[in-house]
């Protein structure tokens, strides 16, 4: 069963959209599970390049061989390394990260950070991962439903020294489960196995406690010790080296020694080494390879099962964690040779401090569902019964293409499932600022105005001078020369109050959507065309609003902030959430016409009168959106500002309550 959660719809301009500079922190060159997740996600972010801009900060992941080989893909990688160094020296910033590795390792290293993580075999996460994932993650991918299951339902108590309380760790971030897709091979690697069986299982698996190999081997025997049959182990302990080798030959023989008969007619292939792709798609695909076997005690996902079931191989696999993602199909039902098994505490030799916890359950692969299942594919063979095998990799083919599941992790990374509006379809956007004592910020504001994505072909900024004591007119003028076709200045005789200074800017408007832009605070560089676009595809609309960042510093650079992940987050609309907080808050963007229906801003207030008509408008039905997993805007809490000097909390409280009472 493919990953079919839904999440929100976001409306990107065609042609014009900004693009993501993101951050991929993984192990893309290694040959390991998270090495392979890596590249994933990494071709997934590179199949929509006018969407992300992709850096890359390679890991190594346990103690893995690197990948040598010299393709496209590797080259691209090397020339992305590279230039992932250059920028990082030059001090710029990211968008987003994607951090592929174990929650342990996650950090904040971009205003939005995305976990990508695979490794819940067990029926618990640490609570370790829970608290990393509260402190420093906005959204997390998993590789299986069993794992997004896994992390989302943990939960454990904890008593607080300092308050006496008992509180609950638990996951509260979005978390979300993407599958992996079907790989195609163009062209058959040529692969000669010295094997002398004509049925042989295939088990790909590391050494150690988790993958239960030594069961599979001792049971195999058991079961098939007069026959013909053999068992090809494709695995290793760590590296790819020579004294690896030797050690799993070792222990195979020693395994084997101790279960073995006079005159055994099974057979033990032992496959050593790294292959690539092309070569392990060779193996599932020789003809001396009948079938796949793999008796794990869990999984995140499972890939070398997956691998195996669309390569036409039946499957023998214990019946729990990832795998039933895929070897379960859309009807419920079962596709391969399913091993009965019990929930049972993991070994102690499987404990790892904060990523395994001792007193978590695995499963344990019964002997004799184990011993029946095998014996049960090899019969199904012998009577040519593999059309069911075929049928099943063609549904895997159908239903876990690589476009299906790019699309799937865009959409994860993203929050939302991309849709295509036309930069023609923008109408023109009004930006309404009143300037007062404005000085330290007035150039650092119309850089960063001036900046935005859509400002010179879709933007007028209406600067409305409020009898300002300050010397702002000369740089307005300034920048008025180098814009004259975006920029409109009035300056008042007296100073009305901001909500007065902001209606005659709606008068002045010619856009047919309107934001405002204080002086104090910045804006993503898309930030504009983020919300005009979302505003376009929701005609039902009014309003869009999204999160912002929280500064103590003036005049920061949204993309070099110093927030430390200090932000606004504003919940999603309801006339009820409307009521206890201003969610449009700083810099929100609306449709002209909703002063037409509900009139303009109250300028009795000195603070609350957004908030007054934002509750207005929507308690007589208008809409509001929040723009989901974004964050658009750089707040500076000014403490000369109307709303956040001190001085003044005793009359915006009151005008609060005023507002309250009235909408309550």
């Amino acid at each position: 069963m493919g990953n079919t959660t839904r999440l929100q719809t976001m409306a990107f301009i065609g042609g014009g959209i900004m693009r993501k500079k993101i951050i991929l922190k993984g192990p893309v060159l290694t040959r390991s599970g998270y090495g392979e997740q890596a590249r994933f996600a990494m071709r997934a972010l590179r199949s929509r390049p006018d969407l992300f801009d992709v850096y890359i900060q390679p890991l190594q992941w346990g103690q893995t061989s690197w990948i040598n080989e010299i393709d496209e893909e590797r080259l691209w990688i090397d020339q992305t390394i590279e230039k992932t160094i250059h920028y990082v020296h030059s001090g710029a910033g990211f968008d987003m990260s994607l951090q592929v590795t174990i929650p342990n390792e996650w950090e904040r290293m971009a205003p939005f950070n995305i976990g990508y993580t695979a490794g819940m075999e067990t029926t618990a996460v640490d609570p370790a991962w829970i608290i990393k994932a509260e402190e420093t993650i906005d959204r997390i991918i998993v590789v299986s439903n069993h794992s997004k299951n896994t992390y989302a339902y943990t939960s454990y108590e904890a008593h607080d020294p300092n308050t006496q309380q008992t509180t609950q760790i638990k996951l509260t971030k979005p978390i979300v489960a993407v599958n992996y897709p079907t790989k195609t091979y163009e062209d058959q690697a040529s692969l000669e196995l010295d094997i002398s069986t004509e049925f042989n299982f295939l088990c790909v698996a590391q050494m150690g406690p988790r993958k239960n190999l030594m069961n599979t081997l001792k049971w195999f025997i058991e079961e098939f010790h007069d026959d013909e049959v053999g068992l090809v182990l494709k695995t290793n302990v760590m590296k790819n080296c020579h004294m690896d080798k030797l050690k799993a030959f070792r222990d195979i023989r020693d395994a084997v020694e101790q279960v073995k008969q006079d005159n055994m007619k099974c057979k033990i292939y032992l496959l050593h080494g790294d292959m690539t792709d092309e070569e392990m798609h060779a193996l599932y695909c020789h003809p001396k390879i009948s079938a796949f076997v793999t008796l794990t005690h869990g999984e995140g996902f499972g890939l070398p099962i997956f691998e195996a079931a669309y390569s036409t191989l039946p499957v023998v696999a214990t019946g729990w964690s990832g795998q039933l993602d895929f070897l379960v199909d859309t009807n419920g039902e079962d596709t391969f040779y399913n091993v009965a098994f019990d929930l049972g505490p993991i070994p102690k030799e499987a404990v790892w401090k904060d990523v395994i916890r001792e007193g978590t359950m695995w499963a344990y692969p019964r002997e004799q569902s184990a011993k029946e299942q095998m014996r049960l594919c090899y019969d199904d063979n012998k009577k040519k019964r593999q059309a069911r095998w075929k049928k099943n990799a063609e549904r895997l083919h159908e239903e876990f293409t690589t476009e299906n599941q790019y699309a799937q992790f865009v959409e994860g990374v993203l929050g939302v499932v991309p849709k295509q509006i036309d930069m023609e379809d923008i109408p023109k956007i009004s930006i309404i600022t009143s300037v007062y004592d404005g000085d330290e910020y007035i150039r650092p504001f119309l850089e960063d105005i001036t900046r935005q994505t859509v400002f010179k072909d879709k933007c007028e900024l209406i600067m409305i001078n409020a009898n300002s004591p300050g010397n702002e007119e000369e740089i307005i003028l300034e920048y008025q020369n180098k814009f004259p076709d975006n920029i409109v200045y009035k300056k008042l005789d007296e100073d009305p109050g901001i909500y007065s200074t902001w209606n005659i800017g709606i008068e002045m408007a010619t856009g047919e959507y309107l934001t405002n832009a204080n002086l104090d605070d910045r804006k993503a560089i898309n930030s504009i065309e983020r919300h005009a676009a979302e505003l376009s595809i929701n005609e039902e609309i009014d309003l869009v609003y999204a999160d912002m960042l929280i500064t103590d510093q003036p005049n920061e650079v949204y993309e070099k902030n110093s927030c430390n992940g200090r932000r606004y987050n504003f919940p999603p609309f309801s006339l009820e959430n409307l009521k206890m907080v201003n969610m449009p808050h700083a810099s929100p963007m609306w449709r002209k016409e909703i002063h037409e229906k509900y009139g303009k801003f109250d300028d009795k207030y000195k603070s609350a009168g957004d908030w007054e008509m934002w509750l207005r408008a929507a308690s007589q039905g208008s809409l509001f959106k929040k723009i989901e997993n974004e964050i658009l805007g750089l707040y500076y809490f000014n403490p000369t500002g109307i709303s956040t000097n001190p001085d003044n909390f005793g009359w915006k409280q009151k005008e609060e309550a005023e507002v309250y009472e009235r909408y309550k």
